[in-house]
């Protein structure tokens, strides 16, 4: 008896590209949206690290000025009338050596001067900056809170610092 191989009927051959196309779109799928994850996580990482950054830039920095020397402002014209207030988007600041500190966000860019020379600490841009003063029970209590933005993603950050001198 013999055997005659005939190959594959057109059945058989459409059915086996039609499984094929659609592991194919599958795991194209799967690689976008791994894609746009790895996108999205590789933006929140880096607001995340400008948070540090910002973090540690305010808390070695301010903690170290004379508090009685700290003038918050609200806008830039309340500055130049040397109007102070206890909440506003400007903070000065003046350190145990002199060192002078002025922070203020220009066009989503925070603006940290240092005796005149001007640190752009983040890569973010900074939204909603506000500074706030009190006083405590051990001393002048700084509150900060701003919006670090990337790409459509948005990071909240607030701290408080208790300066005691």
């Amino acid at each position: 008896m013999s055997t005659r191989n005939q190959g594959f009927s057109l059945v058989e051959l459409t059915s086996a590209m039609v499984a094929s196309a659609i592991l194919v779109i599958g795991f194209g799928s799967v690689i976008v949206m791994s894609r746009n994850q790895l996108s999205d996580a590789n933006v929140r990482v880096g607001l995340g690290y400008d948070q540090v950054i910002l973090d540690r830039y305010v808390r070695t920095k301010l903690t170290s000025t004379v508090s009685d020397s700290m003038k918050i402002y609200a806008d830039a014209s309340d500055e130049a009338a040397g109007i102070t207030s206890t909440t506003g988007t400007i903070l000065r600041a003046v350190d145990a050596d002199s060192t002078v500190y002025h922070l203020d966000i220009t066009d989503n860019t925070l603006l940290w001067v240092t005796d005149s020379i001007n640190h752009n600490p983040v890569d973010s841009e900074v939204i909603d900056l506000l500074f706030t003063e009190r006083v405590g029970n051990i001393g002048k209590v700084l509150s900060l809170s701003m919006k670090l933005c990337s790409a459509g993603d948005t990071l909240a950050s607030a701290w408080t610092i208790t300066l005691r001198n």
